[in-house]
């Protein structure tokens, strides 16, 4: 999926790209400044199937393997279709490959801030300090004025190499790395920082499913687990006995419909999914409820975000079991676009926001 725009927007002003390489496909977006808000530039998508057989990013043993050359080469492939000419970029990191973790701190200015960080940290990580990066969000207080609160993700440094020979062998000029969780809320927060519901934010990826909770636009916790859309291709391929692709068609066009909902049909996928879908939706009320004990504040509104958002029957059914208001993702909103694009930014918006998070990051 191609979409260059840059004729409805004739200003110079700065330019960014934000990079979301995910487990099938990657995903560009460029933005620039809009006066005093931001502009979409461009944006661009390519399929793994449509350039390796093979994954973008390969797993074993929990670590990130990434084919960097294949990468670059699919990523210089976008930029050329799309005509993006931006070479500044933002990559995400997935946040299963991150560790998570919170902690208070006691009163102290802005330059105390990254050592103590350090010192604290330790119990919490798997790894020695030398061998991560730590990235890190104030979550609650006020610097030099109020004790603070602290959510900090912890990342291996040989992955953090893998990414910087990506964005070198991809000629391009890597400004920022961040956890997904932080790009995806800093998409989002924006429509919800002035609500006072708390907020579960559910991004459902190919690879691993992201639960965090927002309060005022903060991010409060974070969550990731290993059931996601993969695992429900895969599923229906089991049961089915067809092979992947084929599953994958079918998981888009039948999703969690009935079957007299959609007339004749091979199979009726509905309760082959259902069980893995159950799955996630008690790993969501895990979070939900651990939050509900440490803080004592229920979770209200629901944002989902993730290619999985779009399967026919998806949002009515966790609706319908989680109870709560739902909304799906619309990392769009306030951002400057010309109108014949509104309807499909809509319906690209819930697996587009990493992308859209991150190329906010390079313009602040």
């Amino acid at each position: 999926m191609f979409q260059n725009i840059r004729d409805f927007f004739k200003s110079r002003s700065k330019k960014f790209l934000g990079i979301d390489i995910g487990t099938s496909s990657i995903k560009i977006v460029e933005m620039r400044r809009q006066g005093k808000g931001r502009g979409l530039e461009n944006y661009g998508e390519i399929k793994n199937s449509s350039f390796k057989k093979k994954h973008f990013r390969a797993f074993q043993k929990n670590t990130l393997l990434l084919s960097n050359r294949e990468i670059a080469k699919a990523i210089q492939a976008v930029c050329k279709e799309a005509g993006i000419q931006t070479k500044e970029v933002s990559f995400s990191i997935p946040d299963f490959c991150s560790f998570f973790t919170g902690f208070k701190l006691p009163v102290m200015g802005k330059d105390e801030i990254p050592q103590a960080v350090r010192y604290e940290v330790r119990p919490y990580i798997p790894l020695p300090l030398s061998d991560v990066t730590l990235d890190w969000s104030i979550i609650e207080g006020e610097v030099s004025k109020t004790p603070l609160k602290v959510l900090v993700a912890a990342v291996p440094n040989d992955i953090i190499n893998q990414y910087q020979e990506i964005a070198h062998l991809a000629d391009l000029k890597l400004r920022v790395l961040e956890s997904e969780v932080f790009a995806l809320v800093r998409a989002l927060a924006k429509k919800n920082e002035k609500e006072k519901e708390i907020t579960g934010l559910i991004d459902i990826g190919a690879r691993s499913t992201t639960c965090s909770i927002l309060e005022q636009g903060i991010l409060k916790t974070s969550y990731s687990f290993n059931i996601a859309g993969n695992e429900l291709t895969g599923i229906i391929a089991k049961s089915l006995n067809i092979d992947y692709n084929k599953a994958e068609e079918m998981k888009r066009k039948q999703g969690l419909l009935f079957k007299n909902e959609i007339g004749e049909f091979q199979k009726n996928i509905r309760e082959v999914l259902l069980p893995l879908i159950d799955s996630i939706l008690e790993e969501i009320r895990k979070v939900f409820r651990d939050f509900y004990r440490n803080e004592g504040k229920e979770v209200k509104k629901i944002i989902l975000a993730g290619g999985l958002v779009s399967m026919p029957g998806f949002k009515e059914y966790f609706s319908t079991e989680l109870k709560k208001e739902l909304d799906i993702a619309d990392p769009f909103f306030n951002i400057a676009c010309p109108a014949i694009l509104t309807n499909t930014l809509k319906e690209i918006g819930p697996s587009y926001a990493i992308g859209v998070g991150l190329a906010l990051k390079g313009l602040e």
